[in-house]
Order: C-alpha cells, then structure tokens, then sequence
C-alpha cells in the first residue's frame, strides 16, 4: 500500500510540475516545438527520471518496488526526448544562425563537459573512499581512466558521454555541409554506427566502472537524435499535418502508445537485451527485436508529445529551474540514491523518494553554479532565462 501510494503522489507531482501555468495555444501558431518548451519538458522529464532510477536501483538490489515498478518501463520514453529535442535544437540553431558553429564548443559541448567532470571527480571520489571502507581494490589502469573518463564509475554518467560525442560530430558535420538534408543523412549514418557499436558491446562485467557502449542505454534512445533534426527541417510541412487532422493523430498515437506498452513490458519481463545470459541461440536477434519494439514505441510517444504540445503550451518556474539543471540532476541521482539509503531502511518509501529528490536537485544546482562560474557565464538558476 505503501508504495501505491507513492507512486500517486510521484505522478501528482509530475502532472503539477508539467501543467501548472499551462494555456491553450493559438490558432494562428505554427510553431508549437521550439527550444524553451523543450527544455522546460526535460526539467519534468528530469523528476521523472529520478524516479525511474530510483526503481531501477531497487531492482538492481532484488527489491521489489510493486506498484512503483510503473516507472521502470519508461524511462526510455523520458531520454528519447532528451535525445530529440537535442537534434531539433541543434538544427534549428543551424539554419537560422549563419554564425552557430562559431564558439560552438564552448556554447555546447563545454556546457556539458565541465559538469560531466565535476560529476565524475565527485563519484571517483566517493568510489575510492569506498575502496578504502570497504577494502576493495581498483587497479591504477582503472583509477586512470577514470579520472579522464573512459571509464565510468558511475555508468548512468552515459547520456553525457553519448551526447558530447553527438554534438561534435554535429559540430563537424556541419561546419562543412550548406543544406540541412546532407547533414542529417551523414549524422543518421555516425549514429547508426555508434547504435551497431553498442549492440555488438554487450554489458559490462562491474557494476563499478563501465567502458562506453557497454548496455542497450547507449543505443536504444539515440536514433531520436537525428530524428529531431527531420522534425526541425520539416517542421513547418509535419505541423501542418498534425493541426489539420489533430483528433486522428492523437487518437492513433494514443491507442498505438497503449498497444507500444503492452509489447514492451512483455519485452522487458523477458529481459529481451540479455538473453547471452541464459543460453540463447541468437541474441543478437533478441536485441534487435527489442530495439526495433523500443524505437516504434518512442517514435509514437514523440507524435504524442508534439500533437498534445500543438493545442496546449506549458510553462511554469519550476519547470524552467527545473530544465537548466535536468543535465545534472541525470548525472547526480544515483550519488543520492546511494548515500540516502539508509533512509529508505530505517522511514521506508515515503522520506526516502522525497529525500532523494531534494538531495539530487540541491546537489545539481550547485554543481550547475560551478559550471557557469568556470564557463564564466551569467545565466542563474532563478533568472528565468533557457541557456
């Protein structure tokens, strides 16, 4: 009962966040996607991210989260988003900024670099005090490589490592290409290579440190990426479609959603992406079945989002505090989920999720300060400016 009644309130609380100051959209808009909107979702997509780790992590301690296990399944719907949003962000810059490849490793791929060390140093940190307390041992090879990050203490550091990599590749496709179409086609090739590394990876054998590419994470999400980027290059024709024939693309996107979720659970109860593990004749196949079922399914969450966006805009302070530092909030959830689980043992669910939350998002505005003190940028938590 516990844990149903969390799970309420989890949702009450993301419904909030995401509606609250929300309007009906005008008539006379065609452009119902931009940048800001996008990334005041992430900052509620973040929260529930937060949550879909947490229960990952119960899992991953053969605890049974019950009526909270809600949050296990779409977690990949949640960083699909992450994904395109950064394509069509990217692209969008692109075509109406003749000068948006200028200063563009210190506009975009700093901006997660820096926090992606200062998250790194703070997990190598508490991994080698670990190893002290605990009297485990990492080798001098690891430590090393950990320290520069090609190892991953942490391997939820991956959505950062992923995209930096996808964002120097946009820097240099398109430092060359003239028109959007080209570019798209060579980043839709870099990420289907980088999906075939992933999928030929397989997982890692520590739960402690991780090379990259190691788990269906790398490569189950990332197609949404140049995805994005159509959608920016054709937004105004796909707008269009949607506001004329709204009530047929939610309704199919919709009862296609209910359908997508059905499959997937079944998918995942199967443990689709590991079947190596338990004997399997070709698990390849395996893998791609569920990441075939995986793309359809946040390919269809995405048309969802856009229809629902085309007659409803969002936007609220929280959300926008949220979104600036829904980077970091990624990157420093499990250092909570692991240092406040002595909470969750002595109050149970109930202080122990509400905890974890304030805990990550005090410990990712500080880390979002200390970024723009080194980037030497002016954009505050409460300014109320989408940096």
């Amino acid at each position: 009962m516990e844990y149903t009644i969390a799970l309420y309130i989890c949702l009450a609380v993301l419904g909030a966040i995401l509606f609250i100051g929300s309007s009906r959209r005008s008539e006379k808009e065609t452009a119902f996607f931009d940048r800001i909107s996008s990334k005041e979702i992430q900052g509620a997509l973040a929260v529930f991210i937060m949550f879909h780790q947490i229960v990952v992590a119960w899992n991953a301690d053969n605890r049974d989260p019950k009526a909270m296990s809600f949050f296990y399944f779409y977690g990949i719907l949640a960083v699909s988003f992450f994904f395109f949003a950064s394509g069509f962000g990217l692209l969008k810059r692109w075509m109406n900024d003749k000068d948006y490849i200028r200063g563009f490793m210190r506009r975009r791929i700093f901006t997660v670099l820096v926090p992606f060390f200062i998250c790194n140093y703070i997990y190598l940190t508490d991994a080698l005090l670990n190893n002290i307390i605990f009297r485990k041992h990492f080798g001098f090879g690891e430590v090393i490589c950990s320290f520069f990050g090609i190892f991953l203490v942490n391997n939820e550091m991956w959505f950062a490592v992923e995209i930096m990599i996808l964002y120097v590749a946009f820097r240099v496709v398109f430092a060359k290409v003239k028109k959007p179409l080209p570019g798209i086609l060579i980043m839709t090739g870099i990420v289907l290579i980088m999906m075939t590394i992933g999928l030929l990876s397989g997982h890692a054998n520590t739960g402690v440190m991780s090379y990259w590419f190691k788990g269906e994470w790398w490569y189950n999400t990332i197609l949404m990426f140049p995805l994005g980027m159509l959608y920016a290059y054709k937004e105004e024709r796909i707008n269009e479609v949607i506001k004329k024939a709204f009530v047929s693309v939610l309704l199919a996107s919709s009862i296609l959603l209910i359908l997508m979720d059905h499959i997937h659970r079944n998918l995942i109860a199967k443990n689709i992406y590991w079947t190596e593990y338990h004997g399997a004749a070709h698990p390849i196949c395996d893998k791609l079945l569920g990441l075939g079922q995986e793309t359809l399914f946040e390919i269809v969450f995405l048309i969802f989002v856009i229809t629902v966006l085309s007659r409803i805009k969002i936007g609220n302070p929280v959300i926008r505090f949220l979104g600036k530092i829904s980077l970091e909030i990624i990157m420093l959830n499990y250092l909570m989920i692991d240092k406040l689980y002595f909470l969750f043992k002595m109050y149970g669910v109930g202080v122990y999720v509400p905890a974890v939350v304030a805990g990550t998002i005090v410990c990712a505005s500080v880390v979002y300060v200390v970024k723009n003190i080194v980037l030497e940028r002016r954009s505050g938590l409460f300014d109320g400016k989408v940096t």
